[in-house]
């Protein structure tokens, strides 16, 4: 009696819920319909207006030609890699073009011109587009300086600026050896092995080490021991998320919240007391340049009526304890992600091409000495020196051509339309798009850049008129205008230390093909424009795999001299 009663209610609440689940069923699916109507539709409009794009289908949008550049990428390839693959399937959008992939994304205006890009973040400055702070949130929490606008950007951009003037930065260059030499160390240790590892974890070991000193002044010490800090920071990378992804499964992610709140929870109780530490203390670091004494000091500067009688600083609300950590956090991270990567980028490319690495290490043997030891020593005494080194530049300008790090993501308005100079000054509607200024395509593009996909370091050296010479705001590695990153100065000058020193040392091998043997994997399957070593998703483009890779000291082979 008691089991046909329960059973009674059950059923009698099955049928109350149906209606509901109905009612919620059929929203959803027009709610669907609704926004796929409206983005088939616009793009159908821009279409009857003669704007660029691919072929469209009324139905899938673009989704079948992006389906097909998916498919023939390696897994992981970085989405910055889209455009590129799409200008080679159509070699007539080679300026700008729209692209419809509703539902995995907004509608898009994909630039692959210096021309165009320039107008909305030099001539022009478009807001940032909200996946980029989507992607941030979990790093840095609620405010950051990469998504700030306005004059609050200003404000602390300003403040900020002192801590990348290059004297500053090369004032930082014996700091940063002390870290170069712990690195050289893990790498010879590998040489004197033999065994295969992938290069780039040490490297974003060193890079994080380095950015620590610079941030805050600060020893992680993370090439030779856990630190919670820097594991959490390069796992929470891994799960970010801008809101699109070229694996559907991305998007229903339900472990991505409670690792990234772990990750967070690694990060803050780390860096807080740090933090803390050093601001009850700030008042004797006047005139200091790291970031984290800039950020205190314009804190101070701004609250003087609260300074204690003794000078010391005023007592530090909440908002700002996590303003200040949201920063600290940016900056480690924008100073180690995509910098790591672009060293090993270069020496895969110096590998590569053993006539520009013997030109290279000439030059570096001219300016340094020819006793390849001492590097560090010469370079810690007279920093300077670095600058004396103007194939090296060429060299690590030609590799951040080749492997950009990333792309600019902005959002269009109404009223603002670019225009392209090779159609008659034809507008292109921005409002309602996501406005890419895709890097690595303006790189690749052969319209601006003569042997686009080669490695020719040359290219940096030749004057005006030669058909090498480098084309107007063609080389964005680091934006332009007044978006530009920050830290360019640090980045090019850390990547030009750790090469300079390594290379005169070290010979290394890329070795894809014996590890995709060992994974049963098929190498030439995995190839982006026939290069194995190609830019996988996690934060900026990183090199495949991690680049597995051997070493062995210069001059020598398998412990024997060559």
């Amino acid at each position: 009696m008691e089991n046909s009663i329960r059973r009674a209610a059950v059923d009698a609440a099955r049928e109350r819920a149906w209606p509901a689940i109905c009612l919620l069923a059929g929203v959803l699916v027009t709610t669907f319909l609704w926004k796929l109507y409206q983005a088939r539709s616009f793009m159908r409009r821009l279409q009857r207006q003669g704007k660029p794009m691919p072929p469209h289908h009324w139905l899938l949008g673009h989704l079948p030609i992006a389906a097909r550049v998916f498919r023939s990428l390696p897994p992981h390839a970085h989405l910055l890699l889209i455009a590129d693959q799409i200008r080679r399937l159509h070699p007539e959008l080679d300026t700008a073009f729209y692209l419809d992939v509703w539902p995995f994304g907004p509608p898009a205006l994909m630039v692959v011109s210096p021309e165009i890009v320039s107008q909305f973040t030099q001539e022009g400055n478009l807001p940032k587009y909200k996946g980029v702070r989507k992607f941030l949130k979990p790093l840095t929490g609620k405010k950051d300086l990469v998504t700030m606008e306005g004059h609050e950007w200003k404000h602390w951009r300003n403040n900020f600026n002192p801590g990348f003037r290059a004297s500053n930065i090369m004032d930082m260059v014996p700091t940063m050896i002390e870290e170069v030499r712990t690195y050289r160390d893990i790498i010879h240790q590998h040489a004197q092995t033999g065994d295969m590892f992938p290069l780039e974890l040490p490297t974003l070991a060193m890079s994080m080490d380095i950015i620590g000193r610079v941030v805050m002044d600060e020893k992680f010490n993370s090439q030779r021991e856990y630190n919670p800090l820097c594991e959490g920071l390069i796992d929470q990378l891994a799960w970010c998320d801008a809101g699109m992804h070229s694996n559907p499964l991305g998007y229903v992610n339900v472990a991505r919240p409670f690792v990234q709140r772990y990750n967070a929870w690694r990060m803050n109780s780390y860096v807080d007391p740090l933090l803390k530490q050093r601001y009850e203390t700030v008042h004797q670091r006047k005139g200091s340049k790291f970031i984290v004494d800039l950020i205190m000091g314009a804190y101070v500067k701004e609250n003087t009526a609260n300074t204690t009688k003794d000078g010391k600083a005023p007592k530090i609300d909440a908002e700002f304890s996590e303003f200040m950590r949201a920063q600290v956090k940016l900056f480690l991270q924008a100073g180690h992600d995509t910098t790591a990567a672009s060293i090993v980028f270069t020496l895969h490319l110096l590998s590569k091409h053993p006539d520009t690495l013997r030109r290279l290490r000439s030059e570096l043997d001219a300016v340094f000495g020819r006793d390849t030891t001492t590097t560090c020593d010469v370079l810690s005494e007279n920093p300077h020196l670095l600058n004396q080194c103007d194939f090296l530049l060429a060299v690590v300008k030609e590799t951040l051509r080749i492997y950009p790090p990333t792309a600019t993501a902005r959002f269009g308005l109404p009223g603002f339309s670019l225009t392209d100079p090779s159609n008659d000054n034809a507008p292109l509607p921005t409002e309602g798009c996501l406005v890419v200024g895709n890097h690595f395509g303006i790189h690749h593009n052969p319209r601006f850049w003569p042997r686009a996909d080669e490695f020719v370091p040359e290219r940096w050296l030749v004057a005006e008129g030669h058909e090498l010479y480098p084309v107007k705001n063609g080389w964005r590695p680091f934006e332009r205008g007044p978006r530009n990153c920050l830290g360019q100065e640090l980045a090019m000058t850390e990547i030009r230390l750790v090469v300079a020193i390594m290379c005169r040392e070290f010979e290394f091998r890329e070795a894809y093909g014996e590890s995709d043997r060992a994974k049963r994997l098929e190498t030439e399957r995995l190839r982006v424009n026939g290069e194995r070593c190609y830019q996988i998703i996690r934060g900026g483009g990183h090199p495949s795999d991690n680049y597995p890779c051997r070493v062995h000291l210069v001059g020598k082979v398998d412990g024997k001299t060559a």
